[in-house]
């Protein structure tokens, strides 16, 4: 299989693919805007925008990241060659998403914890939703395939085993649960509110 050809119907088939994933997205997306009372309400209407905003650049980071990693681990498993230029080409996308995933990871660690937990799990459950879909519809292809008995083409299984890895890596980096707010410390009673709350329960007993 030629090159060029071969880049082709890797593009064709990631195309498909992030087509489904990112209807899903924008779906999910439009739960940032649920929090526009959270804005108004909040303490640090600046800092919950901003934490917002941050992890949507980050889901957009990822989504570079992910459009130049995966056809590279297609032409991998399938033993397709890309020019020079094509490798350049992804490897520029991946750094492109590289640098602004972690420009924007650092953006949001300087947040305070009450301002990006909500954010902070809606991004969460976005990324396990395109992990799993990924699984999904690799396997789907997979079987639709096979039952149709289109496995003629030399490579085929390469798309969809690079689609499963890159949704068995979302799965997993997802699989721990997002950070809880840390419970506030109830305050212990002073030696002063102890003698306090002791002369009512005397003055109490003699009434």
């Amino acid at each position: 299989m030629e090159a060029n050809q071969f880049l082709l119907e890797i593009f064709t088939f990631v195309q498909a693919i992030f087509s489904v994933i990112l209807g899903v997205i924008v779906v999910q997306l439009f739960a940032y805007l649920m929090l526009a009372r959270s804005i108004e309400r909040s303490n640090s209407p600046l800092g919950l925008a901003r934490a917002i905003f941050s992890y949507f650049m980050l889901a957009i980071g990822a989504l570079l990241m992910s459009l130049s990693a995966i056809p590279t681990l297609i032409a991998a498993l399938g033993q397709g060659g890309f020019s020079t230029p094509v490798y350049v080409s992804l490897v520029l996308i991946f750094i492109t998403g590289g640098i602004l995933f972690l420009w924007h990871d650092y953006q949001v660690r300087l947040l305070k914890e009450e301002v990006r937990h909500i954010p902070s799990i809606i991004y969460h459950y976005t990324i396990k939703t395109v992990g799993q879909l990924s699984l999904v519809l690799s396997v789907m292809y997979f079987t639709l395939t096979i039952s149709l008995q289109s496995t003629d083409t030399p490579g085929w299984w390469s798309m969809p085993s690079a689609i499963f890895l890159y949704g068995l890596f979302l799965c997993w980096i997802t699989g721990e649960k997002p950070t809880k707010k840390k419970p506030v410390a109830r305050t212990r009673k002073t030696p002063v509110r102890k003698k306090m709350a002791k002369r009512r329960k005397v003055s109490r007993k003699k009434k």
